[in-house]
């Protein structure tokens, strides 16, 4: 009896803290309809928020018009009084917001002639999954594959498509397991399967670019933007955390309309144990050597290159797969676990990386492999460094 009053608790629990990450995920798995329907919601609200304003401004003049003639008592003077300001505060709101600029995702661009390989294979995804617009492609310094939609403007009617591509990723993968990656991407984007599914899963990054955008703000006029934004994307981001991971397996079974579910399995298990490895070892190795030696400038991305040239060593997957299945594995709280991922598409169980023939820098980058690890390295030094002053900065406090 204990036992069972205990799990009704618990339930009411969930029930009552519908907001929290468990909360959520709890109700996404109980009641799908519902937890959509309140996560279309709550993606909304964040449009609403915007147009409040600009339809304020409109609805005003058109107030005041009809009130302004008939007002005689305190009563009427004081409604007046508050449309005026009603009208002042939204155009003010309105200008402020539509002045907001984000900045695009950084990192090396890549251009179609300087890697025709790349383009070629986004060409034939595009056309596969029903032709995306993709405005930008960039080369970053982090295990990932991604789009990132961001707004031209404060109303975010109208965003710029950058595919964020991660150097890590080309070099520690085979050609066809990077086809599969940017397969999920593309298919993601263009939700054929699940348009609104889609369009809430890219509001994760979108409503970001605003608290991106407000940390940097010195205006006082966009105060009340930004407090609302402080309030509402981490909400967002901790409620739409099952629809993202929905979203993420969506993802791997549109990568099955480009390659078969065999080399997709494999290259999710790939992803997943490289992930892993850097996090764990590769990465805590590379920042333990530069505080030993301040002065180092052992290239980061030039060691991986080297350690995965011909694949990562049999005794280190091995140890890895061990860490995963031991429920140790590191993922990000928007993707599932691996063998949900592989369950998803039919398979029971990881299949292992082959031997690296060419990596996938190699095969899409070609001649300017070398010249993109170094600049990307470049960068890499420059926040190993920084990240080594603040770690010894903290030891001597």
């Amino acid at each position: 009896m204990f036992v069972e009053l205990r799990n009704k608790l618990a339930l009411l629990d969930e029930f009552f803290k519908p907001f929290s990450r468990q909360g959520a995920l709890s109700l996404s798995h109980r009641q799908t309809r519902i937890y959509l329907t309140l996560t279309v919601l709550f993606g909304a609200a964040g449009y609403l928020f915007l147009l409040l304003f600009p339809a304020l401004l409109a609805i005003m003049p058109v107030s005041l018009f009809y009130s302004l003639p008939s007002a005689s008592t305190t009563e009427q003077w004081f409604y007046v009084a508050l449309q005026l300001i009603l009208l002042v505060v939204s155009a003010v709101m309105t200008y402020s917001i539509f002045t907001l600029r984000f900045s695009l995702p950084s990192g090396l661009e890549l251009t179609r002639e300087g890697f025709p390989r790349l383009f070629g294979l986004l060409r034939e995804l595009c056309e596969t999954y029903g032709q995306p617009r993709i405005d930008r492609v960039v080369l970053r310094d982090r295990f990932d594959v991604r789009l990132i939609k961001t707004p031209r403007n404060g109303f975010a009617f109208s965003t710029t498509r950058t595919l964020v591509i991660g150097l890590p990723v080309l070099l520690t993968m085979s050609p066809l397991d990077v086809h599969v990656l940017l397969a999920r991407r593309v298919g993601q984007l263009a939700g054929k399967h699940s348009r609104v599914q889609s369009w809430l899963y890219f509001l994760r990054d979108m409503w970001g670019h605003y608290l991106s955008c407000c940390h940097g703000q010195r205006s006082p006029l966009a105060k009340p933007v930004c407090a609302f934004f402080q309030s509402y994307v981490p909400r967002y981001r901790s409620f739409s955390v099952g629809l993202a991971r929905d979203s993420e397996l969506e993802a791997d079974r549109y990568a099955l309309q480009a390659v078969n579910d065999r080399d997709t399995a494999r290259s999710i298990t790939c992803q997943v144990l490289t992930d892993t490895y850097l996090t764990r070892s590769y990465w805590p190795q590379v920042l333990q050597s530069a505080k030993q030696s301040a002065t180092s400038k052992t290239p980061p991305h030039a060691g991986m290159a080297k350690l995965f040239a011909g694949g990562l060593p049999k005794e280190d997957i091995e140890a890895t797969v061990r860490r995963i299945k031991s429920g140790k594995e590191v993922r990000k709280s928007a993707v599932p676990p691996l063998a949900d991922r592989l369950e998803n598409i039919g398979h029971e169980r990881p299949l292992p990386p082959k031997p690296l023939s060419v990596t996938a820098a190699s095969y899409y980058l070609g001649s300017a492999a070398d010249k993109c690890i170094e600049v990307i390295d470049k960068r890499s030094l420059s926040k190993l460094r920084s990240e080594v002053i603040r770690d010894l900065g903290s030891e001597d406090r």
